[in-house]
């Protein structure tokens, strides 16, 4: 970011206030966390691992492809998913 052209001081500040927000929401979770609904608690989870799974769609994915051909890449990621779900249905 300081090779963008920010300043120390505003990446100091972009990072420091993720850890205040990240904090404050863990506290939150923690105190507030077994009175959340069930439906709520796994609509969060399942926002996460699409922002997860996009991130990596986004940014790991084009560059492993372009290493290690499309159809490797294909099948090992299609693996990994389908394992995630079939361990988040053994758990429930």
């Amino acid at each position: 970011m300081v090779n963008q052209g920010w300043g120390k001081w505003k990446v100091f500040l972009l990072w420091f206030s993720l850890v205040l927000i990240g904090s404050a929401l863990t506290m939150f979770g923690f105190y507030y966390g077994e009175e959340v609904p069930h439906t709520v608690l796994v609509a969060t989870e399942g926002m996460a691992a699409g922002a997860m799974l996009t991130m990596i769609a986004q940014t790991m994915i084009p560059e492993a492809v372009h290493l290690g051909g499309a159809t490797t890449v294909g099948l090992s990621t299609l693996a990994g998913f389908l394992g995630t779900v079939a361990f988040k249905l053994i758990e429930s």
